[in-house]
C-alpha cells in the first residue's frame, strides 16, 4: 500500500542565528542558505515536500519595516498558493516579537505560519537551530494545526501575539502572555486555539512611533517633542506601567493634542493592565504586548480615526476579562 502524499511546505529564511556561521557570540548571521541547513535535517522529508525561499538573509538587529513589508507580501502570495499546506518562517530572535507581532496583526492566515530560529549558530556545542527547525516543519505539516501565526521555540508552541524575547542568552529565551505557551512539541501537546480579530491594513507609509524610557534620569520634554512629529509614543515606564508624576501634564498634553500614548513596562514579563490614570491622561495599556511589540501596534492603529483607538486596542491588547 502506497504511503500517503506528504504535505508541501514553503520555508521562507531570513536569516538569524539559526543560518550563522562561525562560533561563540562572534557568529555572522544569515550566512547558510536554507538548502543547506535543510540537507543537514534528514528527518524533515517524514513530514513534508519543502521548498525554500530567502525574502532577504540578515542578522535581524538589522530589520526595518521595508523587510517587513517583503517578508509580508511573501507569506501573502504564499498562503494564496493550494500547493502549500502551511509556511515555516526562520527568523533571528532579536527582533523577533516585533515581527511576530505585525504578522499576528495583519494576517488571515488559512494555514499554519511557524516562525522559529536559533539562540546558538549550527557549528556550536548544543546548536538549537535544527530542533527548532524540525518541529516548525512538523507543526506546519500537520493537518490538526490550526490556520494561525505561531512560534516554535525550545520544544514549545507560543502565539504570535504577546510574544517577547525575556532572556539574552537562554535556549527558552521567550515567553508570551497572559498565559505563556499554547502547547509543548515533546510530547506533542497543542490545545484548540481562539480565533482573533480581522487583520489590520498595513500603513503605507510607516508612522513615526517613538520609545521613550521614563528612569529617573529622562525628562518629559522628549514627549513633547514627538507630539511635533510622531503618530504614537510607546512609553518605557517602571513596574506595572507606573506613570511618574512629573510626566503627566506632558502626556495629557500629548493625548490631547491626539498622539496615542501607550503604557508599557520596562519589566521582561507580566501585561500592563487597564488603570485609572489611562482615563485621566488619555493613555492606553500595553496589555500583553511588550515594549517593541507596543511599537509595532501603536503604528499599526494609529492612522485609524481617534474614536476607534479605544476597540480597536481593547479587542486585541487586553488579556479577556481586563478592566480598568
Amino acid at each position: 500500500m502506497a504511503a500517503p502524499p506528504r504535505p508541501r511546505l514553503l520555508w521562507l529564511a531570513t536569516g538569524g542565528t539559526v543560518a550563522a556561521a562561525g562560533r561563540g557570540i562572534a557568529y555572522r548571521a544569515g550566512a547558510l542558505s536554507p538548502e543547506t541547513l535543510l540537507e543537514s535535517l534528514p528527518e524533515a522529508a517524514r513530514y513534508a515536500e519543502i521548498e525554500c525561499a530567502s525574502p532577504y538573509a540578515i542578522d535581524s538587529k538589522d530589520a526595518t519595516p521595508q523587510h517587513w513589508l517583503r517578508l509580508h507580501t511573501a507569506i501573502t502570495e504564499a498562503l494564496a498558493r493550494p500547493q502549500f499546506a502551511g509556511l515555516v518562517v526562520s527568523h533571528g530572535t532579536d527582533t523577533l516579537e516585533e515581527t511576530a507581532t505585525l504578522l499576528a496583526l495583519t494576517l488571515a492566515p488559512t494555514k499554519p505560519v511557524v516562525l522559529t530560529g536559533a539562540m546558538r549558530p549550527p557549528a556550536e556545542a548544543g546548536a538549537d537551530g535544527s530542533r527548532n527547525l524540525l518541529h516548525a516543519i512538523r507543526l506546519a505539516a500537520d493537518a490538526d494545526t490550526p490556520p494561525g501565526v505561531f512560534l516554535v521555540f525550545g520544544e514549545e508552541v507560543f502565539p504570535a501575539l504577546g510574544l517577547r524575547k525575556a532572556h539574552t542568552l537562554a535556549l527558552q529565551p521567550f515567553a508570551a502572555e497572559p498565559r505563556g505557551a499554547l502547547g509543548t512539541t515533546f510530547p506533542w501537546l497543542l490545545p484548540p486555539i481562539e480565533e482573533r480579530p480581522s487583520p489590520l491594513p498595513l500603513p503605507r507609509p510607516w508612522p513615526t512611533v517613538v520609545l521613550l524610557s521614563a528612569t529617573a534620569l529622562d525628562a518629559p520634554e522628549a514627549l513633547r517633542q514627538a507630539q511635533e512629529t510622531g503618530a504614537a509614543a510607546v512609553l518605557l515606564l517602571p513596574g506595572h506601567g507606573s506613570v511618574p508624576e512629573r510626566w503627566e501634564a506632558a502626556i495629557a498634553d500629548a493625548t490631547a493634542s491626539g498622539l496615542l500614548v501607550v503604557r508599557a513596562s520596562r519589566c521582561g514579563q507580566g501585561p500592563v493592565l487597564p488603570h485609572p490614570v489611562d482615563e485621566r491622561l488619555g493613555t492606553f495599556p500595553a496589555g500583553i504586548l511588550s515594549a517593541p511589540a507596543a511599537r509595532v501596534a501603536a503604528a499599526l492603529v494609529a492612522p485609524f480615526p481617534r474614536e476607534e483607538w479605544q476597540t480597536l486596542w481593547r479587542a486585541r491588547f487586553l488579556p479577556y476579562g481586563a478592566e480598568t
